[in-house]
């Protein structure tokens, strides 16, 4: 009997002391990423969110969280990250368009294409995502990175863009919406995590995302068709909480700012690489890759190319500074 009762008395010390520890540190920070953690997105931030912790020395500890692990959607990561629910968060500007639809500058069709076009709409754009978010939330911007080249994804083949016509396809920001209303298509809003439970009840034909993403999800047990686009890159956001980020002493906030531009190569570089392998693994698993006709692409290139201006004259005096910058460095990269 004392055997067992000094045993249960170490087992609560030791989970008493395993409580405290974590809380150690002298500040504590959450960062939540609105995919599972086997996705590229989560392991990415958690990487990101470990070494920023390991260079504070322990005294910020950054726990990173993924989709499933506190009752937040892709959509709520603005408003976690200004009322400090959250102290980080990643969003793709597509996705934050209802809260900032002046910053969805990438998502127009055909703008930017390509990891180079991307870095340089990146640096054209300047701090204007940060000034915007800032005064709008109370958010600070440290980091804007690439998802790969987005595609349409099908179980039954869609081998053209005519072919999208008449197919109810999923989408996750407006400005595809509007784009695949032109095509003739019927666009349909999932989260991330109900693409795949779709695509298997046949509620939708197809859906919008990279083969990053679309490999991530194993989408290819279901998905054996990709009409490849590659119409945009998708811009996400990586957003602290300007009030957080301000308590910091200024040692830890400049550790935060230059792990922050260490990083953001890493992304650069790491997005390329995974897009490539999930390629390639998406192909070994039996998806048939089409590619659009070069006469074909220019007639789409040329019928969406109006949205441009459209979406700039929308969305007022930084939308149309966006679209601006963008359309000559794009053209460079």
């Amino acid at each position: 009997m004392k055997i067992r009762l000094i045993a249960n008395v170490l087992v609560a010390a030791s989970a008493i002391f395993g409580a405290s520890s974590a809380f150690s540190a002298e500040y504590n920070w959450r960062f939540f990423t609105y995919v599972p953690a086997t996705d590229f997105h989560a392991k990415m931030n958690k990487a990101f969110a470990e070494d920023i912790s390991k260079a504070s020395g322990g005294r910020l500890e950054i726990t990173h969280y993924s989709a499933g692990e506190l009752p937040y959607r892709a959509g709520d990561i603005l408003k976690a990250v200004a009322t400090n629910q959250i102290q980080m968060g990643q969003v793709g500007a597509g996705l934050a368009a209802g809260d900032a639809p002046e910053l969805d500058v990438f998502s127009l069709p055909f703008l930017c294409t390509s990891y180079a076009a991307f870095d340089s709409g990146v640096k054209a754009m300047g701090d204007i995502p940060d000034e915007v978010l800032n005064k709008k939330f109370g958010i600070r911007v440290v980091m804007n990175w690439p998802i790969p080249g987005q595609s349409i994804w099908s179980a039954a083949p869609i081998e053209t863009i005519g072919a999208v016509k008449g197919k109810k396809i999923r989408i996750w920001n407006p400005l595809q919406v509007e784009m695949l209303k032109q095509l003739g298509a019927t666009p349909t809003s999932l989260d991330p995590a109900e693409v795949i439970p779709a695509l298997q009840r046949k509620v939708v034909d197809g859906a919008i995302t990279s083969a990053l993403s679309a490999n991530d999800w194993k989408a290819y047990d279901i998905v054996k068709h990709g009409l490849v686009l590659n119409f945009t890159m998708a811009h996400q956001i990586t957003l602290v909480n300007a009030e957080a980020l301000a308590k910091l002493p200024e040692d830890l906030q400049e550790i935060v700012k230059k792990k922050s531009e260490e990083w953001t190569p890493k992304y650069f570089a790491a997005s390329q690489e995974a897009d490539q392998s999930a390629i390639k693994n998406m192909a070994a698993h039996g998806v048939t890759l089409s590619m659009p006709k070069e006469d074909e692409l220019a007639q789409v290139k040329t019928q969406l190319r109006p949205m441009w201006e459209s979406w700039a004259a929308k969305n007022g005096p930084v939308a149309a500074e966006l679209l601006q910058r963008l359309m000559p460095a794009c053209q460079q990269g």
